[in-house]
């Protein structure tokens, strides 16, 4: 049931429809009042403003009753495309870790082409099957990445500026380019 047919905020809506019938018919359209509102504009407003007794205030602010809207079926969507099995999965991150190395060319490399293998004795030979290897930023040699990570923190900390939304910590301390 929509809120304009609800016993709850009926009245509010047809007084709300009564007042804009009113206003056009000696003002026309446009008005001071309602400007260029059509009639289907202002059943829009009005009923997203009316007075609704069972949620104990206007709609816009105090949200639908459970009642409202509930003889109006739900769309279920039901997506036509399957789910991908481990290989197509496989595949596809292979893909990706490929396209990571030829096109972003960012200066921690994410991927690392691995055609060389170590082996002991004879040191690097050729890899009969090489492969795209992700390279994540741990905390190696001695957690150097985690102590300037905790210092870029302190250094924001204890600045003494303004601090702008949208990432103008980045400028108190310059966390890359430190590490590396």
């Amino acid at each position: 049931m929509e809120c304009r047919n609800c016993p709850y905020g009926k009245e509010d809506f047809d007084r709300r429809m009564a007042w804009y019938n009113k206003i056009v018919e000696e003002r026309g359209i446009p008005n001071d009042i309602y400007g260029y509102k059509t009639y289907e504009d202002a059943v829009k407003d009005a009923e997203q403003f009316l007075w609704c007794d069972k949620v104990g205030g206007k709609v816009y602010c105090f949200g639908h009753c459970t009642d409202a809207y509930s003889d109006i079926p739900k769309h279920e969507s039901h997506s036509k495309r399957k789910r991908r099995n481990k290989r197509e999965r496989d595949f596809k991150y292979k893909n990706r870790l490929k396209y990571l190395h030829k096109h972003r060319n960012f200066y921690p490399s994410p991927v690392m082409y691995t055609d060389e293998i170590w082996v002991r004795g004879y040191g690097y030979i050729e890899n009969p099957k090489p492969y795209y290897k992700r390279m994540y930023r741990g905390n190696h040699k001695h957690n150097r990445y985690k102590y300037y990570k905790k210092y870029a923190n302190r250094c924001v900390r204890r600045y003494k500026g303004e601090l702008y939304s949208g990432g103008s910590y980045k400028k108190v301390f310059d966390y890359w380019w430190t590490v590396d």
